[in-house]
Order: C-alpha cells, then sequence, then structure tokens
C-alpha cells in the first residue's frame, strides 16, 4: 500500500491498491467476505487474498475473525474513516479531471463557519447559484479554522471575517450586519434600529468571544464605556435567538431571525455594528478561474443581502 512513507509505486498499482480500499470496506459493510464479494463483483478467494494482503502491508490485523463473520477490530475502526477518506478524494480527483479535460467547470467545496454556510452559501445556491460555478459540498468550522482547513487541501475557497494569511490570495467580499432580535411584544417591537445605547439597558444575549458578532459587539461596548445591564453567554447562534424568543434578553447575531423575532440595526457613533467577510483561496489552484467567478458571485450576492437593511 501507497501508505508508508517513502513508498513510490506506478499508477497502476496506486487505482489497484484504491480498489482493495474498497474490498476493506465492503467487508466492513457487511462483516461477510462473501457479501462483500457479491457487492464488489469480485471472487470470494480473490477478495479474501487483497484484504490479507492489505493487512500485511499494514502491519496489522483489521479484522476479528469468527467463524461465519468479520467484524472490525480497533485497528480496523481506526482504519475505516482513513480508507473512506482515500475512496472520496480519488472520486473527486478523477471527477474533476475529467471535468477539466471536457473544458468543464470545477465543482468547488467551501469551507465557513455554519452562520456563513446558512445564511449566505445556502441563500446564494438557492437563488439561482447554479447557473455560476457548481458548489460540490459546504464544510462547516469555526472561522478562525477555516483557513487552516483550506491550507489542508480538504476545500478551494474558505469564508471568514478575517483576511486569508499569506500564501492564500484573498478578498473582501462585504460585510453583514449584527443584528439585535427581539420578540414581536418587545417595546422595541416595528423599529428598524436600536442605539447602542439604548441596547445596553436591556439583557443581551451574546455569543461567545471566539465569535466574530461578539467580539465586533465588545470592542463597539468599549469604545463607548458603556456597561451592559447583563450579558448571557452561549455557543449557538439558535440558541441565542431562542433565548430571545423566550423573553430572556436581546441577542445579537449574524444569522437571519427565527422564532418570530425581529430584526433591528444597531447604530453606534461609529456607524452600524457590521462584521466583514473574506474569501481566500490557493493562488496556484487549478479552478482559479472557477474560483474567481464564485467569490465575483458571492461578492455582488453580501451587497444584494446589505440592501435589506436600510442604512447599511
Amino acid at each position: 500500500m501507497p501508505l508508508r512513507h517513502g513508498t513510490s509505486r506506478g499508477v497502476r498499482e496506486v487505482v489497484m491498491e484504491l480498489r482493495v480500499l474498497r474490498y476493506f470496506l465492503a467487508v466492513a459493510e457487511t462483516e461477510s467476505v462473501t457479501a462483500a464479494a457479491r457487492q464488489v463483483h469480485i471472487a470470494q478467494p480473490s477478495l479474501s487474498r487483497q484484504l490479507s494482503s492489505l493487512e500485511r502491508d499494514l502491519g496489522v490485523s483489521l479484522f476479528a475473525r469468527r467463524p461465519g463473520s468479520l467484524t472490525l477490530n480497533a485497528a480496523g475502526r481506526r482504519f475505516r474513516p482513513i480508507a473512506q477518506d482515500l475512496v472520496r478524494r480519488a472520486e473527486q480527483a478523477a471527477e474533476t479531471m475529467v471535468a477539466v479535460g471536457r473544458g468543464e467547470g470545477a465543482a468547488l467545496t467551501v469551507v465557513a463557519a455554519p452562520s456563513t454556510v446558512a445564511y449566505l452559501l445556502a441563500p446564494f445556491m438557492a437563488g439561482g447559484a447554479a447557473a455560476g460555478p457548481a458548489l460540490r459540498d459546504a464544510i462547516q468550522e469555526e472561522p478562525n479554522k477555516v483557513f487552516d482547513t483550506l491550507m489542508r487541501s480538504d476545500a478551494d475557497l474558505g469564508l471568514s471575517t478575517t483576511p486569508a494569511p499569506a500564501p492564500l490570495e484573498t478578498a473582501f467580499l462585504g460585510r453583514t450586519p449584527v443584528i439585535a432580535q427581539v420578540p414581536a411584544d418587545h417595546p422595541w417591537s416595528g423599529r428598524t434600529a436600536i442605539t447602542l445605547a439604548e441596547l445596553v439597558t436591556e439583557p443581551l444575549i451574546l455569543m461567545t468571544r471566539s465569535n466574530a458578532a461578539r467580539l465586533v459587539v465588545d470592542e463597539a461596548v468599549s469604545r463607548t464605556g458603556l456597561t451592559p445591564a447583563g450579558v448571557t453567554e452561549t455557543g449557538s447562534s439558535a440558541f441565542a435567538q431562542a433565548l430571545a424568543a423566550a423573553g430572556r434578553g436581546v441577542c445579537l447575531v449574524t444569522d437571519g431571525a427565527r422564532f418570530g423575532l425581529e430584526e433591528l440595526i444597531v447604530d453606534t457613533p461609529d456607524g452600524p455594528l457590521t462584521v466583514p467577510l473574506y474569501a481566500g483561496w490557493d493562488a496556484s489552484h487549478y479552478a482559479r478561474s472557477s474560483i474567481h467567478a464564485l467569490v465575483d458571485g458571492l461578492r455582488a450576492f453580501c451587497d444584494r443581502h446589505m440592501r435589506r437593511f436600510p442604512g447599511l
């Protein structure tokens, strides 16, 4: 197997060994060599030999063998997600190269914070982005880990609240507002904006300090010398909104309103509270033209999104 450091083998052997990984996964799924052989269309003796060869190459047994069945042992359970990842990457690579060979646009994977996936990428796709660069998948990650994930080649494009570090290429996409959200029976119901001075008179429901919206709120409050009446922290924007809907305070998030909450822009002496959004990617990426087109589309979408909020 090409799993040992320094091993160098030809393309034909690598393809064969990827097939062996598929055999291993079939046996892990069915817990039967006979059933796995039927599933992958190979003779049972041949599959057994391939499986034994895999275990010899790895230097460890992967299965607990009992009469009539094979179940993954501890080593097999550790190896299974590795095999799944290798097979998935090989399939994606093959699909991508076929598309490149046909002159088609590459299907891209984006990594971003959960709120960015939910309230930017998902509406972007639902709004007709299929006419532009195709998106294969969206990986959810904490904002401060987005570009680490990107540089591991787990994604093609990263979206975060800070510029991408060198050697990645980066671009500013726009700003998204930090929205104060209140239930319909709140005294501020029906308003479109609230001042920071008014805001701090209410109990606030804020994200933890790893969240960009929380950092923006803290910085604005610090600059003005104001002190919130009280603060409840949570790591989930959905739970922050649920607390606000239950009358526990005013939540401050970048997510669209849920649970019947109403949205208010937060005005400060320096302007409305907003969070910046940046894209980052490998400047030498084989699909950079598709990435550039996707970045342009996301920038335009961000601009349209901001127009929902008067004064931004």
